[in-house]
């Protein structure tokens, strides 16, 4: 096995145990049992479990911004870009892998709080300055005020977004966080886009 098909399979089994035990019950006896690798290749990839739980986070926070941008950029309205946005971000937090990996998250960031920032600033952060800069370009083109900061109202769309659905599904309430896609994101897109239009913007009448 070459170096870096060890260090995948490393990262892959200890996701997968990460979500079975939770961070803590995961050694690296056991890592490199289930990965069928030794302790020493293991050491040789990664200094601790720690580092090995970041990697996973930041591949988990690669795929989440792939998955939920993919090519919104592209779409010259701004309703259909935002559209866009909120059926992707919801569709991939709806996943029952998505919601076990943020439990994850908030299980392992109240006692590492850099693993928590590090996921925080490569996921949300990204996703919110991408919103960000299709706002911007609303109020260049005139169809949003330019009188407030776009990052703010990026934060209140994706709020409004997630709304309750993640914490049902978190407290295991239910399996399906968003029932109707589709309605919660005009719902939540027409209000952002009715608070901030410009007199002639979008939404007008």
């Amino acid at each position: 096995m070459n170096e870096n098909a060890s260090k995948s399979r490393i990262l892959s089994t200890a996701r997968a145990l990460f979500f079975v035990k939770g961070f803590e019950k995961v050694t690296t006896d056991l890592l490199a049992r289930e990965a069928s690798v030794s302790k020493a290749t293991i050491y040789r990839h990664f200094d601790n479990m720690s580092e090995i739980l970041q990697n996973v986070l930041e591949a988990e926070a690669e795929v989440f911004r792939a998955e939920v941008l993919g090519d919104i950029s592209d779409h010259p309205d701004l309703r259909t870009a935002l559209m866009s946005f909120g059926r992707k971000f919801l569709s991939f937090l709806g996943e029952q892998d998505s919601v076990e990996f943020t439990c994850l998250i908030h299980e392992v960031a109240r006692d590492y709080p850099q693993i928590g920032r590090t996921f925080y600033t490569a996921a949300f952060e990204a996703v919110c300055a991408a919103v960000c800069g299709l706002l911007v370009q609303g109020q260049e083109n005139g169809d949003l005020r330019d009188d407030f900061d776009p990052r703010d109202v990026a934060e209140d769309l994706i709020s409004l977004l997630k709304g309750f659905g993640m914490v049902r599904a978190q407290l295991g309430l239910t399996t399906r966080p968003y029932k109707d896609i589709d309605q919660h994101v005009t719902r939540a897109v027409d209000t952002i886009l009715v608070a901030y239009r410009a007199s002639d913007g979008v939404g007008s009448a």
